[in-house]
């Protein structure tokens, strides 16, 4: 049977998922470089919720939400590999070269954009014109 303070883990976990989700979409939209970790809500989503829940549960702090604490602090024991991934990830030259996806993507986009509308000359060129003029004997 599930309890109610069972959600406490799922809230978490959907907590810190919706919030990586929104900083994905900033860097999409490029609002936000994905180097930024301080800028990051995701990151004091998962620090600053699992933190505090993981020390009222060590300290004994407000032992009235003992139990609520204590399945925030496990979920967050448990994402501790996938947190240290992503933030090497992020740290590495490699996610420092991914912010340049954003300004990429942003072209690519203009691109297709020009295209659809037809403006500009085409890239095609013919050379009868040429091949008119040439004599050969």
């Amino acid at each position: 049977m599930i309890k109610v303070e069972d959600l406490g883990e799922v809230v978490y976990g959907g907590a810190v998922t919706v919030s990586e989700w929104w900083d994905s979409k900033r860097i999409e939209e490029g609002k936000l470089a994905s180097k930024d970790v301080l800028k990051k809500t995701s990151f004091y989503t998962y620090l600053g919720v699992g933190l505090i829940a993981t020390l009222m549960s060590v300290m004994g702090w407000m032992p009235r939400y003992r139990v609520w604490a204590e399945k925030v602090s496990t979920g967050f024991f448990y994402d501790i590999p996938r947190f240290a991934y992503n933030m090497s990830k992020t740290l590495s030259a490699e996610g420092g070269s991914r912010g340049g996806s954003t300004a990429v993507k942003q072209a690519q986009r203009v691109m297709k954009e020009r295209a659809q509308l037809g403006s500009g000359t085409p890239a095609a060129r013919s050379y009868q014109p040429e091949f008119k003029k040439t004599v050969v004997w």
